[in-house]
């Protein structure tokens, strides 16, 4: 780069000049009679010490001012060097230094000629050295070089030891920087990227917000100020964070704040300064990404974060999916980011597929996606983009099915020990119960297919104030299929069914079981998941009289159970065995409440048809209505009977037979408590 070129040349005239200098002074030439090495700049001095000797002094003058009239004629400074050093703040002295050590690390000659002028010790760029090339007093390079001067702040420098005797080093991303690589390297570039200009269609009242916005970091120059982006994941609000910086002409420095965070502490404070320093010499605007990794369960920052916030000068931006204040020591100005509505959507899938005008066909996939899956412009964005790389590296089209297949790889949930996810999807076709409870169900996967029409078209949302959210409560005794139809529901509804293990939700301490549930539906509406809640009466209890502490803690729970579910947006399936334990004010925040019946024997025939494999060959000489009104069973139980009957078998190391059935039927019944009746004859 001719720009550090034009440095290096103008540093090694400056050595040779401070070299000359002290060859017309008389130091370097042998005298034994005198002190012929010492060099002083002080004239005095230099005379009264060399008096005495024959030093011959003024050998070099016209060498001298040579190099004093090449020096006057030397060029301005490039403009990358003197926009990082307007950036960083640097002054006449701090600049003089960076050159210098810059030079030090480009230029040959000029490590030659440093090295010459530090005899007897070890090669390096000394401090003192540089007070001598830049012909400045040694206390204003001691000052320039202390650790909370720019050139320090700005992590251009490594300065090793105290002092005129200490080692001065340019950093190595300092030094690509100057010689015109805007890049970040590592080990920097494992927490934070430079980003660029996203296909992203944000909502029009978002982009609204987010110009208002600006328009006011720009009145306020280059005051200290933070800007809060909220909401919730996949929303786009790296993409607001991309228009502020786009507006204001700079670039963003993204910083993900989860992989910094799990860094070894020392390790972390280190990269904090460098990143600031690297956003300051670009001119960039920092983004913390999920800045709420930086705060602790009490929500106080760590010292070297505060620290490093602090540090930022102007504007920074952070986002977070929470509602919540996040404290980041500046004066703030907010971005609330709404759900987005079905024409927002659409313009959204339309922006990520195609940069053109849509063929009919893919105008049919962006009306159902944006139908079907409420997510914002951030999640579409990276969806389709999975989904198109997929399909190019198997020759496949960018199909419906293609970018179906990518939701579901993306919208995975992120609840740990908190649920599991069941993934036996079963259908309609499997499920023997009374024409009413199935008709219901397909009231249910109705009205979540159709939501959109209903809510947003029809403007029952508007008018009503009707959440998106679609949950139903199915009771019943233990056996009646109650899991099973809500699997049917996912399966029909494309959603990925998790069941929340109660017993990680619900924690001894204060606070924590609402902590655990808020995680649960922020992630389930996310995710696009279905929620299902065995046993949800041991959860959503009836709330009670307060007559101690413990009672009061319970109804809490109740009551943010009451709230998250008037406004979780997803699918939630509550299952028990006693629904009048439930609490009324849940029930009537109920969409659907199914009560599953025993079944009569008919439908038990049907069960035991259906629950017996057909590899048993078995299914044209069992008698299942005798089986059926012999045992009163429901559908679990008779799944239980037929598992039984194969173990009977495999542990006679024989085939299934008739007299299996009726056995494993015999010892289910028994153990549920009932009256075991006779057992059939042989067939």
């Amino acid at each position: 780069m001719a720009e550090l070129d034009d440095v290096a040349r103008a540093v090694r005239l400056r050595a040779e000049l401070a070299l000359v200098r002290r060859l017309n002074a008389g130091a370097g030439f042998a005298d034994g009679r005198g002190l012929a090495q010492v060099y002083l700049r002080d004239d005095a001095a230099l005379a009264r010490i060399a008096g005495p000797t024959l030093r011959p002094q003024g050998s070099h003058r016209k060498a001298a001012a040579e190099l004093t009239a090449a020096i006057a004629a030397l060029p301005p400074a490039g403009a990358r060097i003197a926009t990082g050093a307007q950036r960083l703040g640097l002054g006449a002295v701090a600049r003089a230094i960076l050159d210098v050590t810059l030079a030090y690390a480009i230029d040959l000659d000029t490590r030659e000629l440093a090295h010459a002028l530090a005899p007897r010790r070890r090669p390096a760029l000394y401090a003192e050295t540089i007070a001598e090339i830049a012909a400045l007093e040694g206390a204003e390079v001691v000052r320039a070089l202390t650790v909370g001067a720019p050139l320090r702040r700005g992590r251009l420098l490594l300065v090793d030891g105290d002092g005129l005797g200490a080692t001065i080093e340019i950093s190595p991303a300092a030094l690509a920087w100057l010689a015109g690589d805007d890049a970040i390297g590592p080990p920097l570039a494992a927490i934070c990227a430079l980003d660029g200009t996203p296909t992203i269609a944000l909502p029009d009242g978002t982009t609204a917000a987010t110009d208002a916005v600006t328009a006011r970091v720009r009145e306020l120059g280059a005051a200290d100020v933070a800007i809060t982006i909220r909401g919730p994941r996949g929303a786009g609000r790296r993409a607001v964070a991309q228009r502020i910086a786009r507006t204001l002409a700079r670039p963003l420095l993204v910083v993900h704040v989860a992989q910094l965070v799990a860094l070894e502490r020392r390790t972390r404070a280190a990269l904090l300064a460098n990143l600031v320093a690297a956003a300051r010499i670009r001119d960039a605007v920092i983004y913390l990404e999920e800045v709420d990794a930086l705060y602790d369960e009490r929500g106080e920052l760590a010292l070297d974060h505060r620290d490093a916030l602090a540090s930022i000068a102007g504007l920074v931006i952070a986002s977070t999916p929470h509602r919540g204040h996040v404290e980041l020591h500046r004066p703030q100005l907010g971005i609330a980011m709404p759900r987005m509505e079905l024409a927002d959507r659409e313009r959204a899938w339309q922006t990520a597929i195609s940069s053109g005008p849509l063929d009919d066909a893919q105008a049919a996939i962006v009306v159902e996606l944006a139908a079907r899956y409420v997510i914002g412009p951030g999640a579409i964005a990276d969806v389709v983009g999975e989904a198109r790389r997929y399909a190019d590296a198997a020759g496949t089209p960018l199909d419906l099915a293609a970018l179906e297949a990518a939701v579901g790889r993306r919208l995975t949930m992120r609840l740990g020990t908190y649920g599991t996810v069941v993934h036996r999807k079963a259908r309609f076709a499997e499920l023997v119960l009374p024409h009413d409870v199935v008709d219901t169900l397909h009231d249910m996967v109705a009205m979540v297919r159709e939501r959109t029409r209903i809510l947003e078209q029809w403007g029952y949302q508007r008018h009503l104030g009707i959440s998106r959210g679609v949950a139903g409560l199915f009771s019943g005794e233990p056996g009646t299929g109650k899991t099973m139809a809500a699997s049917v529901v996912a399966s029909e509804l494309g959603l990925e069914l998790v069941r929340i293990d109660l017993s990680a939700v619900v924690s001894k301490f204060v606070g924590e079981t609402e902590k655990n549930l808020g995680k649960i539906f922020d992630e389930a509406q996310d995710a696009h998941a279905m929620l299902l809640f065995d046993e949800a009466d041991s959860l959503f209890g009836k709330r009670t009289e307060l007559k101690s502490a413990q009672d009061r803690f319970a109804n809490l729970v109740v009551n943010y159970l009451l709230q998250r579910m008037e406004t979780f947006d997803g699918v939630s399936v509550l299952t028990t065995n006693a629904e009048a334990a439930i609490d009324p004010a849940l029930q009537r925040r109920l969409n659907f409440r199914v009560r599953f019946p025993e079944p009569e024997p008919e439908e038990r025939a049907q069960l035991w048809r259906r629950l017996l494999p057909p590899g048993t060959g078995l299914h044209a000489v069992v008698d299942f209505e005798a089986l059926a009104d012999k045992f009163d069973m429901t559908g679990g139980y008779i799944k239980n009977a037929v598992v039984r009957a194969a173990v009977i078998a495999a542990r006679a190391n024989r085939a299934l037979t008739v007299d299996d059935l009726w056995m494993g039927a015999h010892h289910e019944y028994v153990e549920m408590g009932k009256v075991m009746p006779q057992l059939a004859p042989s067939r």
